[in-house]
């Protein structure tokens, strides 16, 4: 018998559960710890298994301006550089296009203000799910399961899906010089190339990847600037030879729509390139001094972006009329270069950094939505959880990974040609709002529910009741009819199916925790028990 090698008969089994992991207890220390029944059932037990059968946990690697990166490169990705052709045809002028995007800022800053409270307050990973679980806590776990179940299969994957095609549009116009005409099905299978490759680096090159994100971080915060810079120039400079200045400012609110559908779409496609402020609150666990960091990273990335946003909105209009900025559909940032710089560079050159770009933010997402992913296995929400919540020997989970990667595929591959990409936004930002709404409604419900918590972080009444009500109208509006429908997926196809999933997803918390009882037989139940 090899000297690291314990005999079975000095463990004793405690128990085993449906998911094949024994409970042994030393029979010399009394110290329990969960082990895998593959190695228990056989002759030797390897105390080398047994250290590493313990909590795995992801290190803090994380420190402020990484955080701030991973915010800063979450929220920018291809809405500012696809959208506004989208917003402008939703709201009809310039002028009003503007006052969407600044509009978005001042709502998504309450936002990040109320989840400042919540992530302070309770300072775990898995975001929403650790805020509803605590603000509802009856019936038991049904709205952070509803959550989980919602960000994991509709919300996460959408606005990834959505990323990498924009990703792969970007790369197309690079290679052919042309912002429209061409396969969108080169597109999506560009855009899956990039969903398994940041996949694979997030698995296996955990370090060098987190400075990868920050690399193309930098690319996109010089790529606004560049924008600003080139409408600064067009206003200062250029400014009697602006044509597109005069057709776009001179009378820039006429044609602004005034149905209410028409703000429902335009904000939704704000709100989803503002998207991406809470990514720390997914992963707090990997944040080091979270409590400091937290709000010093999510509101100072978020504060960055907004005002790059709403300048590079302005930047946009400056140099292109309103006509060119609607016929560009979602390559808008790549005519705007190939007008400021020629087609040489415009359709060549900058289109492969606007791609590189919305490559970090797929990177971005796809570390926030692996992290619920693994949060969600680990409470119990989930099947497979053995896999699904383990931490690879590449310090990843890995497992978490590969499911957001083949989901995020699906929803590439799957939509029909056309009018794939909005309508990805909409079902996405549905689903998301529900729950915005819902988690800062219920940091009201702690304040008078959980008085014993500390709240390091206080939010602003005013920014939490913005934030609800904006919910309410994003919620609403989308279910009433526009002026005009023009295209082939019917206006209530998006909120319809997000609400049909929330629906479904009932059905499936009582099979997985009321009947399968799988909070009862999770991970960090086994955890909790035998610390």
């Amino acid at each position: 018998m090899r000297q690291n090698d314990i005999q079975l008969h000095e463990y004793r089994i405690l128990e085993s559960d449906s998911n094949g992991h024994d409970f042994a207890q030393d029979r010399r220390s009394g110290s329990s710890q969960f082990v895998s029944s593959q190695f228990v059932s056989s002759q030797f037990v390897s105390s080398h298994d047994l250290a590493t059968a313990q909590p795995e946990e992801l290190e803090r690697r994380l420190g402020l301006w990484s955080g701030m990166a991973i915010v800063i490169g979450t929220i920018i990705g291809s809405g500012i550089f696809s959208t506004p052709s989208l917003i402008l045809d939703a709201v009809g002028s310039a002028g009003m296009s503007v006052v969407v995007w600044i509009l978005g800022a001042a709502v998504s800053i309450c936002g990040c203000i109320a989840y400042m409270e919540l992530g302070t307050m309770l300072p775990r990973s898995g975001g929403e799910k650790e805020y509803l679980d605590t603000a509802y806590p009856r019936p038991r776990a049904l709205l952070s399961f509803l959550f989980c179940l919602s960000s994991i299969f509709v919300c996460s994957p959408s606005a990834l899906a959505a990323d990498s095609v924009v990703t792969g549009t970007f790369f197309v116009y690079a290679a052919t010089g042309r912002a429209s005409g061409h396969s969108e099905w080169v597109q999506r299978l560009i855009g899956v190339a990039v969903a398994v490759v940041c996949t694979l680096m997030h698995g296996f090159f955990v370090r060098g990847t987190i400075r990868v994100q920050s690399a193309l971080t930098a690319v996109k915060v010089l790529l606004l600037l560049l924008i600003v810079f080139v409408g600064l120039v067009v206003a200062l400079v250029h400014r009697d030879s602006a044509a597109a200045t005069s057709q776009s400012f001179s009378h820039a609110f006429a044609g602004t729509s005034t149905h209410p559908s028409a703000y429902s779409s335009a904000l939704f496609k704000v709100f989803f390139a503002y998207s991406g402020y809470t990514a720390l609150n997914y992963s707090i666990d990997e944040l080091k001094d979270p409590v400091r960091n937290l709000p010093r990273a999510a509101l100072g990335g978020l504060f960055v972006t907004a005002v790059l946003y709403v300048l590079s909105n302005v930047a946009y209009f400056l140099v292109l009329d309103p006509e060119a900025i609607r016929s560009s559909s979602t390559a808008v940032a790549g005519v705007f270069f190939s007008k400021a710089f020629g087609e040489a560079v415009g359709q060549r050159v900058v289109p492969v950094f606007i791609g590189l770009a919305t490559l970090g933010n797929v990177m971005c997402g796809m570390f926030s939505a692996s992290r619920v992913i693994f949060e969600a296995a680990r409470e119990g929400y989930l099947p497979l959880d053995r896999y699904l919540g383990s931490v690879s020997g590449f310090q990843s989970p890995l497992w978490a990974l590969a499911m957001s990667c083949v989901l995020t595929v699906l929803f590439i591959v799957t939509p029909p040609p056309g009018e794939a990409y909005s309508f990805l936004i909409d079902i996405g930002g549905y689903s998301l709002w529900l729950f915005y709404g819902l988690s800062v409604a219920g940091l009201l419900v702690l304040r008078h529910t959980r008085r014993d918590l500390v709240r390091p972080f206080r939010a602003w009444n005013v920014a939490n009741g913005i934030t609800i009500a904006s919910a309410l109208f994003m919620c609403i509006v989308p279910f009433i009819k526009p002026e005009s429908e023009d295209g082939a997926i019917p206006y209530w196809a998006a909120p319809t199916s997000a609400v049909s999933f929330v629906a479904l997803s009932g059905i499936l918390w009582y099979v997985q925790i009321v009947l399968r009882r799988g909070i009862e037989l999770s991970y960090n139940a086994r955890n909790q028990e035998f610390k």
